[in-house]
């Protein structure tokens, strides 16, 4: 499993768009994903319901869990969405 604390860069934080870009992310990777906010409350990464409701803001830290093949590639491909790259 890969994992890393992420600050969220995102001008809105991780809500509707940036969110939905996330999910399809996930789904294109094919792994196992998951992120836990601030308050230790941790959803499925292919759950945009379940990511919305984690209220994530512009600057907040989350941890960003990854678990397959190559998921250290995926990862940093995640980081890159909610960093604002």
């Amino acid at each position: 499993m890969a994992k890393a604390v992420v600050k969220v860069m995102t001008e809105v934080g991780l809500h509707a768009r940036p969110a939905a870009e996330f999910v399809k992310a996930v789904a294109a990777s094919g792994h196992l994903v998951h992120i836990t906010n601030r308050t230790g409350k941790k959803v499925l990464g292919n759950s945009i319901l379940g990511i919305l409701s984690l209220g994530i803001k512009h600057g907040e830290e989350i941890t960003i869990e990854v678990s397959g093949l190559s998921e250290e590639a995926v990862l940093e491909s995640l980081i890159a969405v909610v960093s604002g790259l």
